[in-house]
């Protein structure tokens, strides 16, 4: 039997020219830091919590996001609710995260959250955040990327670390490159 030579390989590779999966107008970021908080009934800036659970944290976020944040919950659901057979004291919170950083962007980058944290006296935390550029402001607005967070949540206090990578718009200073020669 004649074994035929796929199209798959070379579809790749011309996908990958006329389509490239990076972009030139982002730049990509690894950050790695630290995220410590505390639960509030009253932001700060006198804000009252908006949360219909009445979960909210502010704090901030150290290492390579640097800045301020405000963090909202929108929903807490019993891992047992979904799944008897797990953890009774685990519970799923989602939420939206407000980080202002003081290097990355000019504004406000958001973040859906989505978190499992145990209620037990060890508080294990763990989730995702991922950038919701629609919603981010400034030069914030139309970033994209994810972090990961774990650490500690006991008495309402938050002390997490956090990786992943952030893509924000670059400042196009090597678009001037052909106004150079007229």
């Amino acid at each position: 039997m004649k074994r035929r030579r796929g199209l798959a390989w070379p579809m790749a590779l011309g996908l990958a020219v006329f389509f490239p999966t990076g972009s030139s107008m982002a730049e990509c970021e690894s950050v790695r830091g630290r995220i410590v908080s505390t639960q509030v009934p009253v932001f700060s800036d006198g804000e009252l919590c908006p949360s219909v659970l009445q979960l909210c944290t502010e704090g901030r976020f150290s290492g390579d996001l640097k800045g301020d944040f405000k963090f909202i919950a929108n929903s807490l659901t019993p891992f047992s609710a979904l799944d008897p057979t797990t953890a009774q004291d685990v519970v799923a919170v989602t939420g939206v995260n407000y980080l202002r950083p003081r290097e990355l962007c000019a504004g406000t980058l958001v973040f859906t959250d989505t978190s499992a944290f145990s209620l037990s006296l060890d508080g294990y935390v763990g989730g995702l955040e991922n950038v919701d550029g629609s919603v981010s402001t400034g030069t914030c607005e139309g970033a994209t990327g994810r972090i990961r967070i774990e650490g500690v949540f006991v008495e309402g206090c938050v002390d997490c670390t956090y990786r992943g990578e952030i893509c924000t718009a670059s400042d196009n200073d090597g678009d001037d490159e052909d106004d150079d020669d007229d």
